[in-house]
């Protein structure tokens, strides 16, 4: 939910904003932020093609539901090189990309809009820990 709903932009910046501590003790928060949103940028796409890939191996008549553990792990490698095959091609396209538009690793990025936290935000973050509060006076009361 949080990949559909968020640009990588905003996540990238709401992460360097939580890090931003680690900056004291030397720690390029900008670096980690930027692994990080595109860590979980990228697991629904992983998700997605390692069900593709699970649909064509049963349709080629792979069975998943064996009970025997050698066969179990000859399947799930047989699942898992596929996958690592194409998120390396995945992140090779993206390092491709980004170094088209100039990302330097290491270079301190620059932003063009600061986020502002705004009155609707603090309208829904007050109404969501009332909402948790009251859930959890709910669970311990009664």
């Amino acid at each position: 939910l949080l990949t559909f709903t968020t640009s990588t932009i905003e996540l990238n910046d709401a992460l360097e904003s939580l890090l931003k501590p680690l900056r004291f003790i030397g720690i390029p928060t900008y670096i980690f932020s930027m692994m990080i949103s595109l860590t979980l940028r990228s697991i629904p796409t992983l998700l997605e093609e390692a069900e593709k890939i699970l649909k064509a191996q049963t349709s080629r008549g792979a069975d998943f539901n064996e009970s025997k553990l050698k066969d179990k792990i000859g399947q799930v490698i047989a699942l898992l090189i596929p996958v690592f095959v194409i998120s390396f091609n995945r992140a090779d396209d993206l390092s491709n990309a980004m170094e088209a538009r100039g990302y330097v690793i290491g270079q301190e990025r620059t932003k063009l809009d600061t986020y502002q936290i705004k009155a609707r935000d603090w309208i829904s973050l007050t109404f969501v820990c009332v909402i948790m509060i009251s859930f959890l006076v709910m669970r311990y009361a009664l």
